[in-house]
């Protein structure tokens, strides 16, 4: 057994160099924490010898075909098999907003090991992070009080010592495999880790409360029946920090969290893209990856999701807010309610921005099966032929 602390000072000492970041660095914790188990690596777990291919090669190559200029990566753990497949896991992608339930978990270990129950004001702050993915101030509050240190130290402790944090947590960097140990040790009480079932409890209270225009993403693998928790993030980059596209606008788009079956089943499932021109392009390369996992684990997918009761649409260059909720079938008074639910930022070229109320039906014509939902069908820019106005059929952020 090795304490939170000691592993903290471990991790600053051995910390690789950090990515430049123009915006603050989160404060260290002052508290130390209480002991806690080191979880295996999920490079170094062995997985049963009986555990089938899961990505054939044709798979991976209709992919690079159909979304040759997006690079991705995934990560599947199956905790009752205990077989584990990887998709590309040579690439270390940024996780934009999927480092949120890393953050979630380091929290509600912090607060657990301070010995109190998450304060009405960081519950607040959770919400509004997983919920809808804002950044500040609720993530960035959250994000000070844990720090790097404590970021580092919850990675390691749950087998992914390899997260290379940074002060903008936007531009972490990781693979899939060591995002997926972080999302089972905070969301499965089966899974090696510090937090205890009453934390991981609130954990999974928090996050299924996801609005239903983000339960886009790995919910494409999940069969009828099973329920996905996860943390999608959806951000564009042009920096030099956001490689391999460094000084090139492109968007990243991820999914992180576990699909849990009705009995004990649960699958811990990680995808990461970069490269795609808008949001939408990413999510359709993501859920094709997705949907693929589903149909190899379990023989079928869910046709339908909540996201496609979401009614949205991708904003263009030059568009403007009348525009945009015009598209929705809104007025500007719910401007504010739309870019609250499509993560309090923007516009931006290429972001999908959501109607906030969910649709009553979907509307079957537009999509006829969950792969081709997302499918851009317009030019690069994401603008999408009239009758196909609002991108995924009336839908997600």
């Amino acid at each position: 057994m090795q304490s939170w602390w000691a592993l903290i000072i471990a991790a600053v000492l051995s910390s690789t160099a950090l990515l430049t970041a123009p915006s603050h660095t989160p404060a260290e914790p002052t508290t130390p924490f209480e002991s806690i188990e080191r979880a295996t690596s999920p490079q170094a777990a062995e997985a049963p010898g009986n555990c089938a291919s899961l990505f054939e090669p044709a798979f991976v190559a209709e992919l690079e075909r159909r979304f040759e200029q997006i690079v991705f990566t995934a990560a599947v753990h199956d905790t009752q098999s205990g077989c584990r497949y990887e998709l590309n896991p040579e690439e270390d992608l940024t996780t934009a907003s999927a480092i949120k339930l890393h953050v979630l978990g380091a929290t509600l270990a912090r607060y657990q090991d301070l010995g109190e129950e998450l304060s009405a004001t960081d519950r607040e702050r959770a919400e509004r992070m997983i919920h809808y993915s804002h950044n500040t101030p609720p993530t960035s509050a959250l994000y000070d009080a844990v720090g790097l240190a404590g970021m580092r130290a919850y990675g390691e402790a749950v087998g992914a010592p390899d997260i290379a944090h940074s002060p903008t947590y936007g531009i972490t960097r990781a693979s899939a495999a060591e995002l997926n140990a972080v999302a089972l040790a905070t969301l499965h009480d089966g899974s090696p880790g510090p937090l205890t079932v009453a934390s991981r409890a609130v954990a999974r209270d928090i996050v299924s409360g996801v609005h239903h225009s983000q339960q886009w993403g790995i919910s494409a693998a999940a069969p009828v029946g099973w329920t996905a928790l996860a943390k999608n993030g959806f951000f564009p980059c042009a920096s030099s920090n956001c490689a391999p596209f460094a000084g090139i606008r492109t968007w990243r788009v991820a999914s992180t969290g576990v699909l849990f079956g009705p009995s004990t089943e649960a699958v811990g499932v990680t995808i990461l893209t970069d490269g795609a021109t808008t949001q939408a392009q990413g999510i359709a390369a993501l859920e094709a990856i997705a949907k693929h996992i589903g149909e190899q684990m379990f023989g079928e997918v869910a046709d339908v999701g909540p996201s496609d009761y979401s009614s949205c649409t991708t904003v263009v260059s030059g568009d403007s807010v009348s525009a945009i909720v015009e598209r929705l079938s809104l007025t500007t008074s719910d401007w504010a309610d739309v870019r609250w639910v499509s993560g309090n930022e923007g516009p931006l070229v290429g972001q999908l921005m959501c109607a906030p109320e969910p649709l009553a039906e979907v509307r079957a014509c537009i999509c006829p099966q969950r792969l081709s939902r997302n499918e851009p069908t317009g030019d690069a820019l994401g603008v999408l032929p009239e009758a196909f106005r609002n991108d995924r059929p009336r839908e997600s952020s």
